[in-house]
């Protein structure tokens, strides 16, 4: 469980794509029902490129991929197709490079790398021969990892939908919905000082950043938002009467807009 940065890619001008540049903006909407889809790339033989600059060096070490379609793919830094990622968590591959995927959705932890520009090469898809689509991709670096995660009864995650409902004549209702969006609430007990302050560090922080519970390359759930922390900071009350036994309180997360 942990905070990253922000996303990296945060707008169209970052961002070189070989075809179809209207919808290359899906790429950092963190709404997965939209992505970015090639155009004239539907050929497992012809590979395309998303390559995202920066204006600056910028460390990298956590890159997500949602709502994907690729089966045969590649990530590398500055330009240059031999330097891959090297993952340091279990992953179906030791680095960034992909021939036969079937994962829809992965979070990657990778060594920290310096670097100014990251590119996906898009080679085939699991349906041969189809237009390489991605939803979300996000390139990010470590902000704060939790040092435990909540039991089961403090970690209550949910999809809030933003709807109108009319009642109709007959009783019935009809529903007009527009986005669901990501509400967390976590609770703890036990906290220790030092987990306390980074908490609170970050609730000061005005930049945004991005909430990801449990991160895996295979078998993802796909929880990951910009993240507002949306209640008072609670970590300041004991959860015992002996102050040795450290702090509690909640937080709420909510997805900003």
């Amino acid at each position: 469980m942990e905070f990253i940065e922000r996303n990296f890619i945060n707008t169209t001008t970052a961002i070189a794509v070989d075809s179809n540049t209207t919808s290359a903006k899906n790429m950092f909407t963190f709404d997965q029902r939209l992505q970015y889809v090639s155009d004239d790339y539907a050929n497992d033989l012809t590979s395309t490129v998303i390559t995202i600059s920066f204006d600056a060096t910028t460390t990298v070490d956590r890159i997500s991929m949602v709502e994907h379609n690729l089966k045969g793919f590649r990530l590398f830094y500055d330009g240059v197709t031999a330097n891959a990622f090297s993952f340091t968590s279990t992953a179906a591959t030791t680095t960034s490079i992909y021939s036969t995927n079937s994962e829809t959705s992965q979070y990657f932890f990778t060594s920290q790398v310096d670097c100014t520009s990251v590119s996906l090469q898009m080679d085939s898809t699991m349906v041969a021969d189809s237009e390489k689509a991605i939803g979300v991709f996000v390139l990010s670096a470590l902000k704060l990892d939790f040092p435990r995660i909540p039991n089961a009864s403090g970690y209550t995650p949910r999809r809030v939908p933003k709807q109108v409902l009319h009642k109709m004549s007959d009783g019935g209702l009809r529903q007009h919905k527009s986005h669901d969006k990501w509400e967390v609430k976590l609770k703890f007990s036990d906290v220790t000082t030092s987990f306390r302050n980074s908490l609170f560090n970050t609730y000061e922080e005005t930049d945004t950043r991005i909430y990801v519970p449990f991160g895996t390359s295979t078998g993802w759930d796909r929880i990951i938002f910009d993240a507002i922390w949306a209640n008072q900071f609670e970590f300041f009350k004991y959860s015992e009467n002996s102050t040795t036994q450290g702090f509690k309180g909640n937080i709420v997360l909510k997805e900003r807009s």
